[in-house]
């Protein structure tokens, strides 16, 4: 069976949000974009706005799908989606142990989650392209 995993893209004057997984959980220490499982029954845009707001105390407004990947762990198979967010409100780390807001290029020396670091590569080719 496919996990359901959503993400968010938080951007602020040209970089981007990325969180710390807590020690005591699979892949601990390792940095992703903050979000989690999506429940049964539950929309996309439903699940990033409660993994968020149990996250990061935010409340979002979901912009767009940006990217969808698949990653198999050792534990299964995830299906990854990562959607635009942005909020008024500043996140309140509740679950990670740290927060970055970095540049695409500085987020990429970090040791992201191997999914994580799909969407990052996804997003960096995007960017050039659009550049290009």
């Amino acid at each position: 069976m496919i996990l359901k995993v959503v993400a968010g893209l938080f951007r602020k004057n040209g970089k981007i949000l990325l969180v710390r997984r807590p020690f005591n959980k699979r892949r601990g220490g390792l940095w992703e974009f903050p979000g989690g499982k999506v429940e049964k029954g539950e929309t996309l845009e439903e699940a990033i706005k409660r993994e968020l707001s149990e996250e990061l105390g935010v409340e979002v407004k979901v912009k767009k799908l940006l990217d969808k990947i698949r990653h198999r762990y050792p534990e299964g198979e995830i299906e990854l989606y990562l959607l635009e967010v942005e909020s008024e409100e500043e996140p309140k780390l509740k679950e990670a142990i740290e927060e970055k807001w970095v540049d695409l290029e500085e987020a990429e020396r970090l040791e992201l989650c191997p999914a994580d670091k799909k969407l990052l590569k996804n997003l960096r080719a995007c960017k050039k392209q659009k550049i290009g």
